[in-house]
């Protein structure tokens, strides 16, 4: 089976090249470097054979290539060269991208669940509210000089989290009313983490067969660096203004966009299905 590195014209992937080459080394492999998402995507679709593609990147880019491989006969490694990385994070403590490579070539991959919504498929996290603001938004700092690019996620949070006006979601399941009301935050998860590291469901499992949810109420601002606290020691669900569901599928209206794996999505109404062992994955020990 050949390897298969997906990689972007940009200066820290052209840096890592020269890493995928020395580990690779007596392998049978090719490095792709694309200008484009769709690029990327039509080379996977057009793959002649069963190939094990390795995603250079973070949440984002991954999203964008499970697009054209889930429900796929091709594995997936992650490497993490990304902004906030959550769900490698999810996958591994492990940070380095040169020792999570020389560790995937060790292993088998394994089917996990993906989630999909309307029409396109993410594999972490989909969330309304002020999460979805600072995810949405995290990219306006990512590149302001003296702020390290794996800290836009806190300072996103300081720029955003008290001038947030609450989202109003109304979620139905089964037929039924779940949820109907105004939120800080509504998260979709199908991994543990999101925003930079914080741990919103702790108990996700990627190959469970559900998707976990988290709803908090509304609450005055000057709470919510008390429940970011809380949130950082995977507590929140003891909190009154916290609820956490597991659920197979559900219809969410909301006037105001979601934010899918790191980039923000705007629909009518938002649809969840979970899709169980629908991607070739390989996790990390």
């Amino acid at each position: 089976m050949k390897h298969v590195f997906m990689m972007h014209n940009v200066k820290k992937h052209y840096e890592f090249k020269k890493t995928i080459e020395e580990v690779m080394e007596g392998y049978d492999y090719e490095i792709i470097m694309t200008s484009s998402v769709a690029d990327g995507q039509n080379y996977i679709k057009n793959y002649p054979d069963k190939a094990r593609f390795y995603v250079v990147g973070g949440d984002g880019t991954l999203n964008d290539m499970i697009q054209v491989l889930v429900h796929s006969v091709h594995e997936v490694v992650l490497l993490p060269l990304g902004t906030g990385n959550d769900f490698c994070r999810f996958l591994t403590k492990e940070k380095d991208p040169k020792k999570l490579l020389e560790q995937s070539l060790t292993l088998e991959a394994q089917e996990i669940d993906t989630v999909l919504l309307n029409d396109r498929y993410y594999i972490n996290t989909a969330c309304f509210g002020v999460d979805s603001v600072i995810a949405t938004h995290v990219h306006d700092v990512a590149n302001v000089p003296l702020i390290p690019e794996d800290k836009s996620y806190l300072v996103s949070i300081v720029k955003h989290v008290f001038s947030y006006k609450n989202d109003k979601v109304k979620i139905i399941v089964d037929g039924k009313s779940l949820y109907d009301g105004q939120i800080v935050l509504c998260t979709f998860n199908n991994g543990k983490y999101y925003g930079g590291g914080f741990p919103i469901t702790p108990k996700a499992d990627v190959q469970d067969g559900y998707i976990d949810l988290c709803v908090v109420d509304k609450v005055p601002k000057y709470k919510i660096p008390y429940l970011i606290t809380v949130l950082l020691r995977e507590k929140l669900y003891i909190r009154k203004e916290v609820h956490d569901y597991r659920i197979k599928e559900a219809t969410v209206y909301c006037q105001n966009s979601c934010n899918m794996d790191g980039e923000e999505y705007k629909a009518n109404k938002y649809h969840f299905q979970i899709q169980p062992n629908s991607l070739n994955f390989v996790l990390y020990k």
